[in-house]
């Protein structure tokens, strides 16, 4: 029988974990990429940004080594080798994708992909002709731009500016207070830079719970950062060699003066490149359009990822990838929304899976709340690190888990625990019932379901 061919169009997470798995169900797979192997996440998004955090996590964690008995003399920041390191890294991973295509017999074609009709795409550079039994787009997404008076003479940083700064500026305004720009802002501040982000809701961080977002925005001011909420700038000038910005505050008009100024306000899809019109693809409020299965409205092509405008992840795109590159090849999958863990790198980190308290109110009715405060546990004092707590948000009748916020160190890992008990339907008696090894910081996830369950054994 002659195999299927599958062409996907976008080498990031989602393009790629198609590929392979396309791949090893049986389809000959060819690979559309125009710039590099890996994406927006690995090349200008999740890994270089974590790779900066943690090179200031670092630098900050040494800078508090007395609390410890340990002394540190003339300690310092070298900025060109922290960039040498995030560049290393990234290359490292990217090759390791590359690895992993050309193990599973994928074809890399490097090159803007254009339909020219339902069944055919054309490289834009080079003219080359491609066909294929069905097609999967995983373009990803680009960078939102704000409209701000005077931002076109005086010129907004993006994330891509401030993830390879030549030299470290003296102040900076990051106009965004969403995951991207706390991370970064914290990065430069942690580095030295006076730090001021402009946040337009009533908190950063605002899709997630609002108890958990308000103790990271307490947690990032202590250390310095200026944070101005419920806050839009309006206006931007030269003043000198800084930037002069009007913000439009609750309290009325301020003018901040930087150094450099950013924006960090989101994404968008991308597909702009792919002439969707020539093979009859539909798109709504900017997105391309596609059923749970990822198939668009055209039978043989599927779209994941940020292109299709939903939860823009890169372990959703995963997920995304896998499920159209099987249903591709004939299987049946859908993805399940319902557990997708959302996690800030910040110091301390933000994990969430599930509802927040309000959204379970709102859903659900009668919820019950568990909360357990990270000081309350031997590793917290061990590690100086007692800050944050874990939050469970329940179903009052069933005791069913609904949601778990976390804010605190090693917050980012600490959940997948909670994502899999959600998975499983878990209730906080199953939770709390569960053996975690001692002292480790999991066991607040415990104790934070036996507040629900009978009491927890640390706290009076």
């Amino acid at each position: 029988m002659k195999r299927i061919s599958v062409t996907v169009v976008g080498g990031g997470v989602g393009g790629y974990s198609a590929a392979l798995r396309a791949a090893r169900l049986g389809a000959d797979v060819t690979l559309i990429e125009k710039e590099n192997l890996g994406g927006v996440c690995l090349n200008k998004g999740c890994i270089p940004s974590k790779v900066l955090l943690h090179s200031a996590s670092i630098y900050h964690e040494v800078k508090r080594a007395s609390l410890f008995g340990l002394s540190t003399e003339k300690l310092k920041i070298d900025l060109s080798a922290v960039l040498v390191r995030k560049k290393a890294v990234v290359e490292r991973l990217r090759a390791g994708v590359a690895s992993l295509l050309r193990n599973g017999n994928i074809k890399v074609v490097r090159g803007t992909a254009a339909f020219s009709d339902a069944n055919t795409m054309t490289i834009l550079e080079t003219g080359e002709v491609l066909s294929a039994d069905k097609f999967i787009l995983a373009t990803g997404s680009v960078p939102v731009r704000l409209s701000i008076e005077g931002s076109d003479e005086v010129g907004l940083l993006t994330s891509d500016d401030l993830l390879s700064p030549e030299s470290l500026p003296a102040s900076l305004l990051i106009i965004g207070g969403g995951y991207i720009g706390v991370e970064l802002g914290q990065f430069y501040s942690r580095l030295g830079v006076n730090v001021t982000i402009v946040e337009m809701q009533d908190r950063i961080i605002s899709t997630e719970d609002e108890e958990i977002s308000r103790a990271l925005e307490a947690s990032l001011s202590k250390e310095g950062m200026s944070i101005f909420t419920s806050s839009a700038a309006e206006k931007i000038g030269k003043d000198g060699e800084n930037k002069n910005v009007t913000i439009s505050c609750p309290d009325g008009k301020k003018k901040i003066l930087a150094a450099q100024v950013a924006q960090t306000v989101g994404r968008k899809p991308d597909y702009l490149d792919l002439n969707i019109d020539k093979a009859c693809l539909k798109a709504e409020r900017g997105r391309i359009r596609v059923d749970e299965t990822m198939r668009t409205n055209v039978p043989h092509i599927y779209a994941v990822g940020d292109v299709t405008g939903g939860i823009m992840l890169a372990h959703v795109a995963m997920a995304e990838g896998e499920c159209a590159a099987r249903n591709a090849m004939g299987h049946s999958s859908v993805v399940s929304y319902r557990v997708v863990p959302r996690c800030v790198y910040t110091s301390p980190e933000i994990a969430c899976v599930g509802l927040s308290e309000r959204s379970a109110i709102e859903q659900a009715g009668d919820v019950e709340v568990g909360r357990f405060p990270l000081h309350a546990t031997s590793r917290a004092s061990i590690t100086e690190e007692t800050g944050g707590m874990v939050k469970i948000v329940a179903s009052k009748k069933h005791g069913e888990v609904l949601g778990v916020h976390i804010i605190g160190p090693h917050a980012t890992e600490l959940i997948a625990e909670a994502a899999f008990a959600m998975e499983m339907e878990a209730t906080v008696e199953e939770l709390a019932n569960t053996i975690h090894p001692h002292p480790t910081l999991s066991e607040a996830l415990r104790e934070a379901a036996m507040v629900l369950s009978g009491g927890a054994t640390h706290l009076p």
